[in-house]
């Protein structure tokens, strides 16, 4: 859903602004350290809960201060949503929703779709494994509160078998509390795995239609993926019992998809490992533009779009077809230091259709 506008208190280097957006192509542009991402990074913690540049919640409050607030209002059919965050300069958080208290950040998570692509996204591709297992459990996540819930249960039960497992030799009982946490996990697990190779192939699917329709053709990207979909349980339960004296002895399960890999292969290659810098951002670039018409498919609602600084990181060619890709009808807001610079990439500034905002 569109936002409409946003306000932000003691939150990063503002002290109080408030900023309306136009239903296209937003721009926000000022010098370096005016607080250009802080807007996005606000936008998208109102949007899944979560910041894209820290996990350290202590960071987001303006130094000095008690407490940082964010409000945004989104368009709601004919209606506005608003939802709101607050903390405190301990950590605590309040999460409103329509004047409603959310006690759960799952409850959050799925409201309000955005598409980020910025440097901190980058990880996506050149990342460990466990950066590209997060990107698509959230993209998933999002589109999928089954998903999302399944997820959870399978770290919570993650977390109670490792625990088992570093305290084995302490545990009278271990065999027997061990065989119980095998036999949820593998319930579990599967039905992880198979829900993940649904969205997995429909988001592939998409990424094959956005290399049909980008301009320029030159180039191939799938991606392999070592996700043990097709187990059952008898299958999986004789894995774990196989690796059980390995997992005892590392105090960790070892099997299962929270140790799944995902492959992106640019040109017939593994671009994590002989990829090109220039590369890894255009197959970035391939991935949020995937991402994008995922959503779309998915929620039948368009993404807010946020392009953090990306004319800096791509070339004229590839800014200008990304430009063409994403369009004219979706929610676009951009930070940048010069204007020039866009307008140059084929971002026209119009007044009456568009909208501007100078951070000093």
């Amino acid at each position: 859903m569109p936002i409409k506008e946003i306000g932000l208190i003691s939150f990063r280097n503002h002290d109080e602004i408030k900023l309306k957006f136009c239903p296209n192509i937003n721009v926000i542009w000022g010098k370096n350290g005016s607080g250009k991402t802080a807007i996005l990074e606000a936008i998208h913690i109102l949007s899944i809960g979560r910041s894209f540049r820290t996990n350290r919640k202590n960071e987001l409050l303006k130094e000095g201060k008690d407490y940082f607030s964010i409000t945004a209002k989104f368009k709601k059919n004919s209606n506005e949503q608003t939802v709101q965050i607050n903390q405190t300069n301990d950590g605590m958080r309040r999460i409103i929703v329509d004047d409603n208290k959310i006690d759960n950040i799952r409850q959050l998570i799925g409201l309000n779709s955005v598409v980020l692509l910025s440097p901190e996204e980058q990880i996506i591709t050149n990342g460990t494994p466990q950066d590209q297992r997060n990107y698509f459990n959230k993209l998933f996540s999002i589109i999928s509160t089954d998903y999302l819930n399944t997820l959870f249960e399978y770290s919570r039960i993650i977390k109670q078998r490792n625990k088992l497992l570093s305290d084995f030799h302490l545990v009278k009982s271990a065999d027997d509390e061990l065989a119980v946490w095998n036999d949820q996990i593998s319930d579990v697990g599967i039905r992880l795995w198979k829900s993940k190779k649904t969205y997995l192939n429909k988001f592939f699917h998409n990424l094959e239609i956005v290399i049909e329709k980008f301009p320029d053709s030159s180039f191939s990207l799938c991606c392999e993926t070592t996700s043990k979909a097709t187990l059952n349980k008898d299958e999986y339960l004789e894995i774990l019992n196989k690796f059980q004296n390995k997992d005892i002895y590392l105090g960790r399960t070892s099997f299962g998809p929270h140790n799944d890999k995902l492959d992106f292969i640019f040109n017939g290659k593994n671009i994590k490992q002989y990829g090109s810098q220039g590369e890894h951002k255009f197959t970035l670039l391939l991935i949020k533009l995937t991402e994008v018409e995922f959503f779309k498919e998915q929620t039948k609602q368009d993404p807010i779009i946020l392009l953090d600084d990306l004319f800096a990181k791509l070339d004229d060619v590839r800014s200008k077809q990304a430009i063409e890709m994403i369009g004219k009808d979706l929610q676009t807001i951009i930070t940048t230091t010069d204007l020039k610079i866009i307008e140059d990439r084929g971002v026209l500034i119009d007044a009456k259709k568009n909208s501007s905002v100078y951070l000093s």
